[in-house]
C-alpha cells in the first residue's frame, strides 16, 4: 500500500478523487451559495471561467503526468496544494465553519472530503515527486 501511494498511480488516483470532490463542491456553491448572495450575471460568469480553468489546468497536469512529464507532476502537486490550502482549510476556516448549515450536510460532507482528499492527494504528490527526484 505504501508503494502504491508514492507511485505515479497512487498520485493519479488520489488526485482524480481530489478534482471530483471540488467539482462537487462547485456544484454545490453554484446552487446554494451563489444563489443566497444574488451574484450578478458578470460575476457568475467569472467564476465560471476560474472554475473551468482551475478544472482544466489540474485536468491537463494529470495528462501530462502519466505522459512522465515532470512539469505535469509539479502542476498536480501545486492545484492539490491549492486545493488543501484555499479550497479545503480556507472554507473550514473562514467560509463555512464546520457544522457548515449551507446546504447541511451536503456542504459539510464535501468541507470534510476536500480536508481529507487534498491532505492524501498533496501527500502523495509530494511524495511521488521527491521519489522521482532521487532516481
Amino acid at each position: 500500500m505504501k508503494t502504491w501511494f508514492v507511485s505515479q498511480n497512487g498520485t493519479v488516483t488520489t488526485s482524480l478523487l481530489a478534482l471530483l470532490v471540488f467539482l462537487g463542491r462547485a456544484f454545490i456553491d453554484y446552487h446554494y451559495v451563489y444563489s443566497e448572495f444574488g451574484l450578478g450575471m458578470g460575476t457568475l460568469t467569472f467564476s465560471m471561467l476560474l472554475n473551468l480553468a482551475l478544472f482544466g489546468g489540474w485536468i491537463w497536469g494529470l495528462l501530462k503526468m502519466v505522459q512522465g512529464s515532470h512539469r505535469g507532476i509539479k502542476a498536480v502537486l501545486g492545484f492539490n496544494v491549492f486545493f488543501l490550502l484555499v479550497v479545503a482549510v480556507g472554507t473550514l476556516v473562514a467560509y463555512c465553519p464546520s457544522p457548515c448549515q449551507t446546504a447541511w450536510p451536503l456542504a459539510e460532507i464535501a468541507n470534510w472530503l476536500s480536508l481529507f482528499l487534498g491532505l492524501l492527494a498533496t501527500t502523495s504528490a509530494a511524495a511521488y515527486l521527491a521519489r522521482r527526484a532521487q532516481s
